[in-house]
């Protein structure tokens, strides 16, 4: 009797089991989180990462070569536009410029001196053209021979040619002293040269070279860059921005701008300039390029200085917040809307619509992915939809037609009315198991991904 009672127990209990399992239907509804339509603002932004520079930033080079035998500035100072900043060995250029003075001098004595003899060969005509006049007279009367005349006036024609000589040498003096004098502009210029004057107010940026090293100027080739001019009141970031986001980004579109060295806070931007080519188009040495590469155009926002002037330090004219060079994340914001009907981004997917829209039938085999099949006819059909909930705890693919996005919410235009409740996530859920018809169960988003105990 015992050892039967040993084997009635479990069997029953297994009996139970059975029952149970037959006789009460499985809950087979899927878990969801939902959210209400509801109106927001909406900006859409442009994520990108740049660098920051200064917003005017001059390169200096010397116009002459030779050795710097002095430097004026350090990296950091402060000049203002015309300062000396460094000094080239002019000992040659010293030596061009005595010498073009001296041809100068040279050329003003040569031009005293034909003038000097001018004024006598004038002296010389004149006498010899009364001589001429009045022998002239005499012939008329024939009181002198004719060869008396012609001795004459042969003596009048030498000094008239000599007056003209003199006259075209003079002219001749004229052009030489013309060109000793460039020839001194052009000495005192080069041996100006070598003081290297700022093109322009503020910080040195960059200074790569030092005392005594030799320089290449710019009179033949690209020249030796010395030093970096900034002016560091105004800065920007330099970003890069993709084919596909660079149509939406206009000139004064404004931007949030987050800088590494100051964690938690944002500066405020505006977009300055926009490439008209891609940064890589200019590099580009070959007419064959892979089909992968990015291309990228530079955009530049303006870091506006109202938004920082609290981290400036008027005691101390070579501290600035932002330096050249800092890492930055730009926020472009491109579009806002106000007031506008909005959904969480995970609601909306794309679906085919002739699969959504069906009614679930079949409760238990609905609550499966369905294999892809006939995936041309689908791509036809393909429309944006969210799911709605339904009075009887199911839903319905709806077709939407949206707007702009920001990082959390999308614009519904069509579709949806204020307070419809949507499916929110899971989103593996939203974009390929819930159908039209689907059983949901609303559950908090915390305990969607509880372990099944």
């Amino acid at each position: 009797m015992r050892k039967k009672l040993i084997w009635i127990i479990p069997l029953s209990l297994l009996v139970l089991f059975i029952l149970y399992s037959v006789l009460v239907p499985k809950d087979n509804s899927i878990k969801v989180a939902v959210d209400k339509a509801e109106t927001k603002n909406i900006i859409e932004v442009v994520s990108v990462t740049g660098k920051i520079y200064p917003e005017t930033e001059v390169k200096v080079s010397p116009d002459v070569s030779g050795e710097i035998v002095d430097l004026y500035v350090q990296e950091g100072d402060s000049v203002t536009k015309g300062q000396p900043l460094a000094r080239i060995y002019a000992d040659i250029y010293g030596s061009v410029r005595d010498k073009a003075v001296a041809a100068l001098s040279q050329s003003e004595a040569q031009l005293a001196n034909t003038n000097a003899a001018l004024n006598s060969f004038k002296a010389k005509l004149t006498q010899a053209k009364a001589a001429y006049d009045r022998n002239k007279t005499l012939l008329d009367q024939k009181v002198i021979s004719r060869s008396e005349f012609e001795t004459v006036e042969a003596t009048y024609r030498s000094a008239e040619a000599d007056y003209k000589a003199a006259q075209q040498q003079i002219e001749s003096n004229r052009f030489a002293v013309a060109s000793a004098q460039a020839n001194l502009t052009e000495a005192n210029k080069n041996l100006s040269r070598t003081t290297i004057n700022a093109p322009m107010g503020g910080i040195i940026s960059l200074l790569p070279v030092k005392k005594g090293e030799r320089v290449v100027g710019t009179g033949q080739m690209a020249g030796t860059e010395m030093m970096r001019i900034a002016d560091m009141s105004v800065m920007e970031v330099q970003v890069d921005v993709g084919e596909n986001d660079i149509p939406k980004i206009k000139y004064g579109d404004t931007a949030l701008i987050e800088v590494d060295a100051y964690n938690n806070r944002k500066f405020k931007g505006i977009v300055t300039q926009i490439a008209s080519s891609s940064k890589d188009l200019a590099s580009s040495t070959s007419t064959t390029s892979s089909a992968d590469q990015v291309t990228n155009y530079i955009v530049h926002v303006r870091v506006l200085p109202s938004s920082y002037e609290d981290l400036l330090d008027p005691k101390n004219s070579r501290s600035w917040p932002l330096r050249p060079g800092m890492s930055a994340n730009v926020d472009i914001q491109t579009k806002r809307v106000h007031d506008v009907l909005a959904v969480p981004i995970n609601s909306v997917t794309t679906r085919s619509l002739s699969d959504s829209l069906k009614a679930n039938k079949k409760a238990d085999a609905s609550m499966a992915p369905k294999a892809d099949s006939d995936e041309p006819q689908k791509a036809k059909d393909d429309k944006e939809v969210v799911f709605v909930i339904q009075a009887d705890n199911t839903v319905k693919a709806v077709p939407v037609v949206t707007g702009i996005q920001d990082d959390n919410f999308i614009e519904i235009k069509t579709g949806l009315k204020a307070g419809d409740q949507v499916v929110s996530a899971p989103y593996p859920a939203i974009s390929r198991t819930l159908q039209s018809g689907s059983k949901i169960k609303v559950v908090p988003k915390d305990q969607l991904f509880e372990p099944t105990k």
